[in-house]
């Protein structure tokens, strides 16, 4: 019988933005953002958040040594339905920031439906189909979004583990072809529309796509790297 509530999560980092203070509304940046307006949320929806992303794999040992050995994430659990079916939970200690509040998988597990930030991946290992990630074929997944205290350490660490950096820290994207476009929507499946891609090719620094770094994880999903600390400029 399955009982068991699946409701973990990793939540996704807004596309391209952080939490910032708000522009002077007269300089070029300050005309572009705009802070929401939203009032009150529905009463009904007070307690919700976001709880996970879930990933779909063929092959789960690979994305298990991805997202645990080298970017720090705990397994809480893995559920085997049939000798087929697995499904992981993974998540960062939230006691206090990863590594700075230490918790076992059997404490993220107790704390699971109150905790944000997990991801599920889910694995049928005689499926026929080809799964593709989003840097492979624009899809509606767009990328996982990872905070880090110190970005130039980050690259330099991810380097030493062998990660594939698809984008480094301080390079602005210069093509209109690639994983990283496809990813974001506007790679070589959203066409040839070449004057609205070099606009936003010009327009990049305004939101500091350059101070960012994307890497992949070896299903080829986008990790997009934001330093917590952003510099002046940057959403």
């Amino acid at each position: 019988m399955l009982a068991i509530k699946l409701l973990l999560g990793l939540s996704m980092a807004a596309q391209w933005t952080t939490a910032c203070t708000e522009p002077e509304p007269d300089s070029e940046f300050g005309n572009l953002f705009q802070i929401g307006e939203d009032g009150p949320a529905p009463p009904e929806t007070v307690g919700y958040f976001i709880n996970h992303v879930g990933l779909l794999t063929t092959n789960l040992p690979a994305l298990k040594h991805f997202y645990g050995d080298i970017l720090g994430m705990r397994q809480i659990f893995d559920v085997q339905l049939t000798p087929e079916f697995t499904i992981t939970y993974m998540g960062h200690s939230q006691g206090g920031r990863n590594g700075t509040g230490f918790q076992t998988g059997a404490e993220l597990n107790l704390a699971k439906n109150n905790l944000a930030g997990l991801l599920e991946i889910v694995q049928f290992n005689v499926s026929d189909d080809t799964l593709l990630g989003s840097l492979n074929r624009t899809n509606t997944f767009g990328h996982i979004g990872l905070i880090v205290p110190d970005i130039v350490k980050a690259q330099d660490y991810l380097i030493s583990q062998g990660v594939e950096i698809l984008k480094p820290y301080g390079e602005a994207i210069e093509t209109f072809t690639g994983p990283v476009n496809n990813a974001f929507g506007i790679g070589e499946y959203a066409g040839v529309h070449q004057a609205a891609k070099q606009a936003l090719m010009e327009a990049q620094g305004l939101i500091g796509l350059p101070l960012l770094m994307m890497v992949a994880d070896p299903d080829g999903n986008l990790v997009e790297i934001q330093q917590q600390e952003q510099p002046a400029g940057v959403l």
